[in-house]
């Protein structure tokens, strides 16, 4: 049983599932569930094993939904085991969903989140250390080793900060830049001199270009939204500032940061960019980044900044333009005069497992290893990259090169001493429910630098209590 409001996945026919990797393969997306897998006989190691796996990630696009279907049934071919699968979504951790069913003894046995969602379960879940030092292949083990030391500073204010609980499989460079390059033509702006952003200065000028030129009345567009406005552009902007205090809490989790001249700065500009220069739409306040992309798609925006988890829409909507090179990605760029260095943070989509209670315990947490395994194997890496992101698997990234919208360059060029938000078991609140609201205060008209001090204020009663 998942969370109320939820669907379980069924069960498909083989006519379904051809249907399904045949739909996958028109994209240029190739996973794990093979012809092969398909019609072939399943192992039986693991036959009689169910396991409940609840998919947060597939809520993002349709495409990543169907990679998600193609993997889970790929590992039920290859192994025999069931997977009882419920689509959930942000909201679920976001809001007192999750942490009320794991209390009340509905949990699963495996789940995907956000790695810096999941502080307030960690209790209910089991270290993964010697499952990777033990039973993991070579590549993925080495290809993933340049991210534990980013998964320990994420948990720093832990005693167990060592142990993984948190295993990311997919990254998200928050947040490149989006663009719709027939804009450009038409706004009669030199592509190769002014392509990409070098800095805010360099941003305005294109965005007054852009509306002039292209007609495109709100070219851009800044986030309101409660779980995009802590989480997109605005941290990069803090982070390219001042490294020591771009984050949320401080390092040992003491106090909130937020008070601070770079958060002062970079909000400020994020605001100004609404409700002085008017480059971002009367729904700002209430806005997403996946809005954004919409009105990209539309026409209606320009350059806007876009988690990559928004280019399976992109493959499933403009595929054609998406091959011709209509829509480019690029990386995130400074507030100017920041000179830090760095102007991204870094999300970890992360895989978990439960602990589990009873005489097949074991068994059931080994099941869910070999099913985290499967989103590991080379084509499932390759195909989430394609649809979602960036693979955490470095090694595979030289794969990813050449795309006519050049994603994987981007947002492998925003990898530079990323930041990572911290873990807190209040991060959700501090992140998501608490920083919002003032941000939203501060786009109808309040003065940034109260909204910051009383937000300030009430993360570091958080944190005491």
């Amino acid at each position: 049983m998942g969370p109320v409001g939820t669907e379980t996945a069924r069960a498909y026919s083989r006519r379904e599932l051809l249907q399904l990797t045949a739909s996958l393969a028109a994209m240029g997306i190739t996973t794990s569930l093979t012809p092969e897998a398909i019609f072939g006989q399943a192992r039986t190691d693991l036959k009689g094993v169910t396991i409940d796996y609840w998919n947060m990630v597939g809520v993002q696009n349709k495409t990543v939904r169907r990679l998600s279907e193609a993997i889970v049934t790929a590992f039920e071919r290859r192994t025999g085991a069931t997977v009882n699968t419920t689509w959930d979504s942000y909201g679920s951790i976001i809001g007192p969903k999750y942490r009320t069913s794991f209390k009340g003894g509905i949990r699963p046995t495996v789940f995907d989140a956000s790695g810096r969602w999941t502080g307030q379960l960690r209790r209910f879940l089991r270290p993964l250390n010697d499952f990777m030092e033990g039973s993991w292949d070579a590549e993925s083990r080495e290809g993933t080793a340049w991210l534990i030391p980013l998964v320990k500073r994420q948990n720093q204010g832990y005693a167990d900060r060592d142990q993984i609980y948190d295993l990311p499989f997919g990254l998200v460079p928050q947040a490149p830049v989006l663009t719709r390059r027939d804009h450009w033509e038409k706004a009669g702006i030199d592509w190769e001199r002014d392509w990409p952003p070098r800095d805010s200065d360099h941003f305005l000028e294109l965005l007054g270009q852009l509306r002039e030129g292209a007609g495109v009345r709100y070219p851009t567009e800044v986030y309101g939204k409660i779980w995009d406005a802590g989480d997109t552009q605005l941290n990069g902007w803090v982070r390219s500032l001042d490294i020591e205090t771009s984050g949320f809490i401080n390092a040992d989790w003491s106090r909130c940061n937020c008070d601070s001249p770079a958060w002062r700065e970079a909000v400020q500009f994020y605001v100004d960019l609404f409700r002085k220069y008017k480059f971002s739409s009367p729904n700002s306040p209430q806005s997403t980044d996946e809005d954004a992309v919409e009105l990209l798609i539309r026409g209606r925006k320009s350059l806007i900044h876009a988690d990559i988890l928004n280019r399976g829409t992109l493959l499933e909507r403009m595929p054609d333009e998406l091959r011709d090179g209509l829509f480019q990605w690029a990386p995130h760029f400074p507030i100017s005069g920041g000179t830090s260095g760095s102007q991204t943070f870094l999300a970890f989509v992360t895989f978990h497992i439960v602990k589990q209670e009873g005489p097949d315990a074991a068994l059931k947490e080994a099941a869910a290893w070999e099913f985290v395994k499967e989103w590991f194997r080379p084509e499932n890496m390759i195909a989430y990259s394609k649809s979602a992101g960036l693979c955490a698997r470095r090694d595979l990234w030289p794969q990813l090169m050449g795309s006519p919208d050049g994603y994987a360059e981007a947002v492998t060029r925003m990898v530079v001493n990323p930041g990572v938000w911290a873990n807190h078991p209040k991060s959700v609140d501090i992140q998501y429910n608490l920083f919002a609201p003032h941000l939203q205060q501060a786009m109808q008209g309040a003065p940034v630098e109260k909204e910051l001090r009383n937000y300030t204020r009430e993360v570091n009663e958080a944190l005491r209590a």
